[in-house]
């Protein structure tokens, strides 16, 4: 899709996994790029309408220098929970309170940052990344799930620092739209964004996906699709003010039914509100479609 006025993206974590995705088809679109990442030079080579600056998003200042002549923003920049190495060589995540604080502050602080500069800067279109696991999913140590197909409505119970910190950057985003009412502000709840090379049923089904956060997923075109929507959708299906947004694949992971899926680790949800047939996925995601004209892809599976 190329629109008509082309824009010029701030994009920070612009180096990492889903910002470089983003960063490609935001040029294939016609849009002008500045990466921002923590790291010493991005992953795509210099080109036109690109540009790479090395900035810490927390300081402020900084940030708002390299973001200066942009007129849209798209914050991926996240600090996530460390891997450790346990006694019998296996990985876990660190999820000890030094650990906790250290990502709980700086993704608070980056995203507060983030509306911070596009007020000042006067810049009124942003889109933040926020996740699924705002509403406290895979790191707690047994989430509970009101119904099904989950949409933004859900209640938040997060248990941990870094889905605490999503859930602040939602607030966070309420608040400016409140105080800047110019302002259009898209959050959208990621889920795991599978690379391409992964973006295969077969494969799909044996990287098998966690049963805390339903087994979703979400290819990196369609994340990268749902960033520039969030920026370039109509004001007559998105105006201006906060909304938060579902970005989930349609089908969940696994090639076997959902409805089995339910009852093996759920099975004190009765409120189950759409049909689930063959392989569904446990998110509505119809909010995106309806405001951005965003769809994902997913690999259907029947008994």
């Amino acid at each position: 899709m190329t629109v008509d006025k082309s824009l010029k993206i701030a994009v920070t974590g612009g180096a990492g996994h889903v910002g470089t995705g983003v960063v490609k088809l935001a040029l294939a679109q016609g849009h002008s790029v500045v990466a921002i990442d923590i790291g010493p030079r991005g992953k795509l080579e210099p080109q036109a309408r690109y540009e790479y600056k090395q900035v810490d998003v927390v300081d402020l200042q900084a940030y708002k220098a390299a973001v200066d002549g942009c007129n849209a923003i798209i914050h991926l920049a996240a600090a996530l929970f460390k891997k450790v190495k346990r006694e019998d060589g296996s990985m876990t995540i660190n999820l000890e309170e030094e650990e906790q604080a250290r990502v709980h502050n700086t993704n608070v602080a980056m995203s507060y940052n983030t509306l911070c500069i596009a007020a000042v800067l006067g810049i009124d279109r942003v889109v933040m990344a926020s996740s699924i696991n705002s509403i406290g999913m895979l790191y707690c140590k047994e989430p509970k799930y009101d119904f099904v197909p989950i949409d933004e409505s859900h209640a938040f119970r997060p248990e941990d620092a870094y889905s605490v910190s999503k859930q602040i950057c939602e607030v966070q985003a309420d608040s400016y739209a409140r105080k800047f009412p110019h302002m259009r502000i898209a959050t959208l709840r990621f889920h795991f964004v599978a690379p391409m090379d992964l973006v295969d049923a077969d494969k799909m089904h044996k990287h098998g996906g966690a049963w805390k956060d339903l087994w979703g997923w979400v290819s990196l075109d369609d994340t990268a699709e749902a960033c520039l929507r969030g920026l370039t959708a109509p004001t007559s299906t998105f105006p201006l003010g906060h909304e938060t947004f579902f970005i989930v694949a349609p089908t969940h992971a696994q090639q076997c039914d959902s409805l089995e899926l339910l009852k093996t680790k759920y099975p004190d949800i009765k409120d189950v509100r759409k049909e689930l047939i063959g392989n569904t996925g446990f998110f509505d995601c119809s909010k995106a479609e309806r405001m951005l004209g965003w769809r994902a892809s997913g690999f259907e599976w029947r008994p």
